[in-house]
């Protein structure tokens, strides 16, 4: 991640200044929750700077699914009614930095993180929600599936 950290963990109480993705409800989330998140038990966030800037950020949160919202394939089958997931709830890139692999190493990190979890406490996938066709476009690229029946990707955590 030339120029880029690693994504360390946003400190309770700690703010992302100045970050625009470009996507007004990552933006607003960011501006308004991230320095809340953990102290609310929501997510944790971790951020990686460019400089003192934050470039990029992700969440992860502990997440179930119901079984019956999906409507088949590997994520349902002998799974219990509850399917315990890692929750990759938001992530963005800020503009300035696009184009230069962030994304990629913000997401590698986040799904590093979610094995760790997934070891830990059990998870059978990571989850995302894909805010327009192209998020869902990176997301495959990365081995991520539609979760059948749902709006949702998945990443097998095995």
């Amino acid at each position: 991640m030339t120029g880029f950290t690693r994504p360390v963990q946003l400190r309770e109480g700690e703010r992302i200044e100045g970050f625009r993705c470009g996507n007004e409800a990552v933006d607003r989330w960011a501006a308004d929750h991230a320095a809340d998140a953990r102290k609310r038990g929501t997510a944790v966030v971790y951020v990686s700077f460019c400089g003192d800037a934050v470039a990029g950020f992700y969440t992860l949160s502990a997440h179930s699914v119901a079984r019956s919202d999906v409507s088949g394939g590997w994520f349902k089958r002998n799974a219990p009614e509850q399917v315990p997931a890692v929750l990759l709830g938001m992530m963005g890139v800020d503009e300035r930095y696009k184009g230069r692999g962030l994304g990629a190493q913000l997401l590698r990190d986040a799904i590093l993180n979610a094995l760790k979890i997934a070891d830990l406490a059990g998870a059978r996938a990571l989850i995302v929600d894909p805010v327009d066709a192209s998020a869902a476009r990176f997301y495959g690229r990365f081995g991520f599936k539609e979760l059948p029946g749902t709006h949702r990707m998945a990443l097998k955590l095995s």
